[in-house]
């Protein structure tokens, strides 16, 4: 039982050993083409290496022989640089074949850094299989070496952000923003396009204003881009979120995408709106229209003001057309008290008149602007003014309980005017 355990690990040994020697390459020199690399760069990789025990055997005696032949790879060493080292010729020229004994050889690989790759030394490795017949024989052999990225390659990037105007509120439209697209790498960009994406609150001013064609960029060459924007009246007074999409390619026609972000600030600003509205009334009366207003924005306003405008055609005259209600700070109600005639022959239905409400922002906050907001109020007209005597009248036709006492109002009001009459002609 000994001795079957001593044979079994000498011949273990002996496999290992023989498989050792049998790929027994010393790398003697790694060149690169480009030799400064940069991200983006397509690179050549020369290996020079040497056999120093010939296949098969611990000695470089059987150096000759020719059923054996050697294979190198070239591959990714570790996951990073799988992700940033791209492998476009793996087994380089044609394989080596035969090798004789202290001879030195040299192999070229092709790889592309990735556009993307940062700066950082990347690790690669050669692997050599002997084969002898085209059977691989015994244990490869693994080199590793590194292959140093010294720049980044295109870097697109945003240098700097300008609106007009200056302080963007709720409710501007046509607002400017500006930006500078830079490529701050050490390669050139062509075919450059630009889609620009934005939240819910805000819209293009313009159809297709969301795109646009940068071109070209050298290293260290910044362009201008602006895009108009209108921003919702009920937008929220927060910083948004605008993604900027980047198409372009590199020198070699290589495709890339990019997504690059940038911040838009809404500040606060005051927001009136009718929240309420009383005065309905008769064709040919006079009557009182209260609206109530109320700021529902996120900033406190300053002279507030209401204003009627009606149309030409409307049925209606007014004592005063604007009223002014002063402060409204947020959440706060006020109101607006109009006088209004309605004509004799106005129709009876509900009438939307126009409100114009100016507000200033809060100064306290350094905001001076002006804002206008349109609004409607809603005048019921809902029937006619009717002249007392005549409605006596008509309220002794439509009413039997009370006829007797309406004959009677009305002789008593014919008898007194006859009186008064006799009273004026006896004087005379």
């Amino acid at each position: 039982m000994k001795n079957t355990i001593k044979i079994f690990l000498v011949m273990v040994l002996l496999v290992l050993f023989t498989s050792t020697v049998s790929a027994n390459i010393n790398v003697e020199g790694i060149s690169f083409d480009p030799a400064i690399i940069a991200a983006g760069d397509e690179v050549d990789i020369t290996v020079n290496f040497r056999e120093l025990v010939s296949p098969g055997s611990s000695s470089n005696t059987e150096a000759n022989e020719p059923e054996y032949s050697l294979n190198v790879f070239l591959e990714p060493s570790d996951t990073i640089s799988e992700k940033h080292i791209t492998i476009l010729d793996a087994k380089g020229d044609s394989n080596i074949g035969h090798l004789f004994a202290l001879g030195v050889w040299k192999k070229t690989f092709r790889v592309k850094v990735n556009n993307d790759a940062v700066p950082a030394n990347y690790e690669l490795k050669l692997r050599f299989q002997y084969e002898k017949n085209g059977v691989p024989e015994g244990a490869f052999l693994v080199h590793r070496f590194i292959i140093p990225v010294k720049h980044e390659g295109i870097v697109l990037g945003i240098a700097n952000i300008v609106t007009e105007p200056s302080a963007v509120r709720p409710g501007d439209d046509f607002v400017e923003v500006t930006t500078y697209i830079e490529n701050s790498g050490s390669k050139s960009a062509k075919s450059i396009e630009a889609k620009l994406s934005i939240p819910d609150g805000l819209e293009h001013s313009y159809s297709d204003n969301n795109r646009k064609w940068i071109g070209s960029l050298s290293s260290n060459e910044s362009k201008q881009l602006s895009f108009f924007i209108n921003i919702d009246e009920n937008a929220d007074s927060e910083q948004y979120a605008l993604d900027l999409d980047l198409n372009y390619e590199d020198l070699d026609n290589n495709d890339y995408t990019k997504k690059l972000s940038f911040p838009l600030l809404i500040k606060e600003r005051p927001n009136i709106e009718v929240v309420d509205v009383k005065g309905d009334g008769k064709a040919g009366s006079k009557i009182t229209l209260e609206v109530t207003l109320k700021n529902i924005g996120t900033e406190d306003a300053e002279a507030v003001d209401a204003r009627v405008i009606k149309q030409s055609s409307q049925p209606f005259s007014f004592d005063l057309r604007s009223n002014y209600v002063g402060e409204l700070k947020v959440g706060e109600t006020g109101k607006a008290v109009f006088t209004i005639n309605i004509d004799k022959e106005a129709e009876q239905k509900e009438h939307s008149l126009k409100l114009l409400i100016r507000a200033k922002g809060d100064s306290d906050k350094g905001n001076n602007d002006i804002y206008t907001f349109n609004r409607r109020a809603i005048v019921n007209v809902d029937g006619k003014k009717v002249n007392p005597v005549v409605g006596m009248v008509v309220g002794v036709q439509d009413n039997g309980a009370n006829k007797i006492v309406g004959i009677g109002i009305i002789l008593a009001i014919v008898f007194a005017g006859l009186a008064i009459y006799k009273k004026a002609q006896s004087k005379k």
